[in-house]
């Protein structure tokens, strides 16, 4: 936490905790006896992908060549995997250098969501079932629903990523579900499509990912629901090329504050239904 605060970054703890107990970190110990002088956290998605994301150096010690062996250090350790990362301006030339290539863009929205009338109506269940082609009722997760979530994330995702996902219900402030019908809400594998975590990145910024849905109109009644029990303002990390998303979240009070670059380090082959993934878990996780 030091070493974020260090950089300029929120401290983080609960994240932090949550990628030190399903992570690989590796640190390097400050010389002088203050800390850490560098640290990166490594995530494995299975044998074959992998994520790469907290890596920082403490400001006194920069240019000193400690992130570039880090990054060596965690790509070895990976092995044969690719790994992804989300890249910052700052930090795209050393990854570049590593043979890293761009995969995808990523925007920051955040601010005060504003849902529209409709909306709020579709979030409170006003109608006892949906219109036709409506993108299906949220409600909140409950400890039997993991199942039906993990099914749903590994068929978006294209690989197991069970190791943050079930550790979801004690980080998350709130999981929302998505269901076909509210009849059977006490159904748990009763027509779940996607599902959404809310997360406080910070006491007065609440992060919406993962966000899992079969299309658009389904992630906007999933960030509806989570945002009504939010506190502060609401953090979406968007793909600018699908517009239909960052659009509306325009529409409704969240501005673009900060961009990054999606990175991969070996082949990316096609996987799952990325048409299905809105956003990550956190961009300490690509």
């Amino acid at each position: 936490m030091a070493l974020s605060v260090d950089r300029g970054w929120s401290p983080e703890r609960s994240k932090w905790s949550l990628l030190l107990g399903a992570c690989q970190a590796f640190g390097v110990d400050a010389p002088d006896g203050r800390g850490l002088a560098a640290a990166v956290v490594l995530t494995r998605w299975g044998p074959d992908l992998a994520s790469v994301g907290m890596m920082l150096v403490a400001a006194r010690y920069g240019r000193r060549g400690l992130g570039c062996g880090l990054m060596e250090h965690v790509i070895a350790e990976a092995g044969d995997a690719t790994v992804t990362l989300f890249a910052t301006d700052l930090g795209r030339p050393l990854y570049e250098k590593l043979g890293f290539a761009p995969v995808r863009r990523s925007v920051c929205f955040v601010g005060a969501l504003r849902p529209g009338p409709a909306e709020t109506n579709a979030l409170v269940g006003a109608s006892p079932r949906a219109p036709a082609g409506a993108a299906g009722f949220t409600r909140a997760a409950t400890e039997a629903d993991l199942p039906a979530i993990l099914a749903v994330d590994r068929a978006a995702f294209g690989a197991d990523r069970g190791r943050i996902v079930t550790r979801l219900p004690g980080f998350a402030d709130r999981i929302a579900v998505l269901a076909d019908d509210p009849h059977h809400a006490d159904d748990p594998h009763h027509g779940i499509r996607g599902y959404a975590a809310a997360w406080r990145n910070t006491p007065s910024s609440t992060v919406i990912g993962p966000l899992v849905a079969p299309d658009a109109q389904a992630a906007e009644r999933l960030i509806n629901d989570l945002a009504a029990h939010a506190h502060g303002t609401i953090r979406l990390d968007l793909d600018p090329d699908r517009p239909e998303l960052p659009a509306w979240a325009g529409k409704h009070g969240l501005q673009p504050v900060s961009r990054t670059l999606v990175m991969a380090h070996g082949a990316l082959p096609d996987r799952g239904a990325p048409d299905h993934l809105f956003t990550p878990i956190s961009v300490a996780l690509a």
